[in-house]
């Protein structure tokens, strides 16, 4: 599989001992890095934890991180984010959310709804119901075919929590049996829906190329980029199989997460502020709530990392040296109450924005060239919120609640990396809605 070159066994203090890694932890210093295109780079083997663990940091760069748009810098990044963001511009948002996203939660909806318990309630698993819905936006971005039948929506479902796990599992307990799941998961995905997919796009490529078919009648996507050798990188079908499941992943995880998160929090938030209650499908209140949430638990990781290109400072007079391991420490840097205020550690969806122009979700998003693909389909493109916000007032609407019966499992994480509380990851999450 495709390989990025190993970091060094430990950066080097200018004296010849052993530099332990920084934490940045304020929006000040992430801001000062991350927007350098000179102090810090992407080092997968260091979001890895390869030192820690080198046989599953290993398995990670190789098999899930290392090829990505994501972990590389320069022209190489440049480029497939050229290519990549016209899928994620207005119209296409809209075509997403209106033609897609919105069906598929409605016929979904429907489905879960229409035989209650013998209670008169009803009750149905959240993240299998919003990995369905986002699915079909992941198909679409991805360029994947023969997701025409609820067996075979099931069986694509089934490779997202698996693969999404996979790619950060060096913050996550056994990590041997998750990697080993999240290999498993590839393997079917990249045997039952990518190599289809791909050939299916190579054949509409030769179709383009000898006029049988017009341009526009294939949908823009990875895959048809791909096919039509657009980015070096992706014309080894290794490293765009490592492009794909990390954009599945990301468009999957994050987004079931964000909106169970979001259910979460308002439900607690609703029990001390009843008059909110009636804002539960406002647009605006459910806009800043997810923002709220970006802010408070993404990206649903302890901290990302880089590693430092040149001797730098951060804001308290902590020194960076080059080859320095660095922890930007997002959680951490949204919860500064000097510029969200002294409940920064808590939900609010009615904070204020804050003066100094922060956005609502802070760093949540990241910063600099690798700021999350992301944003726009959370926030929309002019910033009044995307299909996200339309999909949670829809489970608002019909009074989707947490299941009091029935708990809810979040993956079990290695709390030792954890500087603040701990940020959930739900695998199951049961809701119940009142007859």
């Amino acid at each position: 599989m495709t390989q990025a070159p190993k970091p060094v066994e430990g950066s080097q203090d200018v004296d010849g001992s052993q530099c332990p890694f920084a934490r940045a932890s304020t929006i000040q210093d992430i801001a000062k890095l991350l927007r350098s295109r000179t102090a810090v780079t992407h080092d997968p083997y260091l979001f890895a934890n390869y030192k820690e663990d080198p046989v599953n940091g290993e398995i990670n760069v190789s098999e899930f991180l290392g090829a990505s748009m994501m972990y590389v810098e320069g022209e190489s990044h440049r480029l497939r984010r050229k290519l990549l963001n016209p899928l994620v511009r207005a119209d296409a948002l809209s075509g997403i959310r209106e033609d897609i996203v919105l069906p598929e939660a409605d016929r979904l909806l429907a489905l879960r709804l229409a035989e209650p318990d013998v209670d008169g309630k009803y009750r149905f698993e959240l993240v299998e119901f919003l990995e369905r819905v986002f699915i079909h936006f992941t198909a679409k971005l991805i360029g994947l075919i023969g997701l025409d039948t609820d067996e075979r929506i099931a069986r694509m479902v089934s490779f997202a929590g698996p693969i999404a796990a996979g790619t950060s599992s060096g913050y996550l307990e056994d990590r041997d049996a998750v990697n080993k799941q999240a290999l498993e998961a590839k393997a079917r995905y990249v045997e039952e829906f990518f190599k289809p997919s791909l050939e299916w796009h190579k054949e509409q490529r030769r179709r383009i190329e000898t006029g049988e078919i017009a341009e526009t009648d294939v949908p823009d996507s990875l895959l048809k980029m791909a096919a039509a050798g657009l980015a070096p990188e992706w014309t080894d079908e290794d490293k765009l199989i490592v492009e794909s499941t990390l954009l599945f992943a990301a468009s999957v995880g994050t987004s079931t997460q964000s909106i169970i998160q979001s259910i979460d929090l308002l439900q607690r938030w609703f029990v001390d502020h009843p008059d909110d209650l009636e804002r539960k499908t406002n647009s605006t209140f459910l806009l800043h709530s997810l923002q709220e949430i970006i802010r408070m638990r993404a990206p649903f990781a302890p901290y990302q990392t880089r590693l430092a290109l040149e001797e730098n400072s951060l804001s308290d007079g902590t020194p960076i040296h080059p080859n320095q391991e660095l922890h930007i420490e997002y959680v951490l840097a949204n919860r500064d109450t000097a510029i969200f205020g002294d409940d920064a550690n808590d939900f609010n969806p009615n904070r204020p924005t804050p003066a100094d122009g922060t956005p609502r979700y802070g760093v949540g998003f990241g910063l600099g060239a690798h700021q999350c693909y992301g944003l726009r389909v959370v926030v929309g493109n002019d910033g009044n919120g995307g299909a996200h916000v339309e999909l949670l007032r829809k489970l608002m609407a019909v009074g989707v609640r947490p299941d009091p019966d029935n708990p809810p499992v979040g993956l079990k994480k290695d709390m030792s990396k954890y500087l603040s509380e701990d940020i959930p990851r739900y695998v199951k999450y049961w809701v119940v809605v009142d007859r």
